[in-house]
Formats: structure tokens, sequence, C-alpha cells
């Protein structure tokens, strides 16, 4: 009889562990999996991007193309929900503000952007300085081009904007022969933008 109790008593103790640890299990995987929806849900950001301002004398055609890559499709992708630039261009004419004023937008603006479009960041960028320069020698020839971009990132949760610029380098030499201005100037662009990108992602 005493057997018969003792293993009574073992059985009904290991049933009750397996009853509290199921018990814990259930409860578990759930607050995982809201967790993990909510970190998902943080990496996914409404952005509105203003047109750029070009306050240089070189307008050449790659320019543009240089900035359709790197200021506007460059965050094409799916971290980033993009406003149509209709919305963004509506909402910056009901603030009265003028592109050919040569001036980047200022925080009220930004902010009203922002309300109106919904979105989490507004980011501004001007091209502010596109120096290119030639310097020949008897046995060389050398084109220097020197960039900087202004900018400026609002953040809507926080009602701030970060203020930054960039510059960009190249040189270009040839021994024989003349040296062009397209091949420096896209130099110099995309390294000032690529600078400027790393910048903006470390502001989300």
């Amino acid at each position: 009889m005493k057997k018969i109790s003792i293993i009574a008593i073992l059985c009904l103790f290991v049933m009750s562990m397996v009853a509290i640890v199921s018990a814990e299990e259930m409860t578990t995987p759930q607050h995982t999996h809201n967790d993990a929806v909510q970190s998902t849900a943080k990496t996914s950001y409404r952005l509105a991007i203003v047109p750029y301002i070009n306050s240089t004398e070189e307008k050449k055609g790659y320019i543009q193309e240089i900035v359709d890559g790197k200021y506007t499709e460059h965050f094409s992708n799916k971290n980033f929900q993009m406003i149509p630039l209709e919305e963004v261009q509506k909402a910056l004419n009901s603030t009265g503000y003028d592109v050919s004023n040569q001036e980047l937008a200022e925080k009220d603006i930004l902010a009203s952007v922002a309300k109106q479009t919904n979105a989490d960041y507004v980011i501004a960028m001007e091209i502010s300085q596109l120096i290119t320069t030639r310097h020949m020698s008897f046995f060389q020839a050398k084109v220097v081009t020197k960039a900087k971009l202004r900018y400026k990132f609002y953040n809507a949760e926080k009602d701030k904007v970060a203020s930054f610029q960039v510059t960009g380098l190249s040189e270009n030499k040839t021994v024989f022969g003349d040296v062009g201005y397209k091949d420096p100037i896209t130099k110099a662009l995309n390294q000032a933008m690529d600078d400027a990108n790393e910048k903006i992602k470390s502001y989300l």
C-alpha cells in the first residue's frame, strides 16, 4: 500500500509540473509575437521629399539624373513610404513657399508639410556650390570640382530640424588630350550625396 501511495504522489507531482510549464509556454509566445510586430512596424517611415534647389550656375541634365538617383529614388525601398510629389507640392503651395527664391524651407514650412501629408520625416536639399576649375600645364591638364550641399531634415515626432552640409571633391588629370567637366562633377556630387544619405540614416 505504501508503494502505491508513493507512486500516486509522484504521479500527481509530475502532472502538476507539466501543467505549470504548459501554461507558461502558452502565454510567452504571444508577448514575443507582439514585440516582433511592433519592431517591424517601426522600420517603415512616411517620407516627404521637398523638390531640391540648385542655386549654382551649373544646370546640366546629368546633375538632375544624379539627384534623382541619390535624393529621391535612394529612399524608394521597403523602409519608406514615399509621399507622392503632388501631395508634397500641394502642401508647400499652401504655405506660400516659393522655390524661385532659391532658399531652403524654414522649420514652420517643413512642419506644415509633415502635418498635411502625415509624414514622419521631411527632407529638403540645396546644391549651394558647384565650382569647376581647369588647370593646364605643358604636360598635364587637370579639372577640379568642388561640390557643397545643404540639407534640412525634419522629425515630426520630435518637432525638430537638423541642418547640415556636406562637400565633395574630385580631381581628374590627363597627360594627353583634354579633360571634360561631366566626370569630375558627377564624382563630386555622388561623393557629397553619399555622405548626406549616411547622415540622414543616422537621424532615423
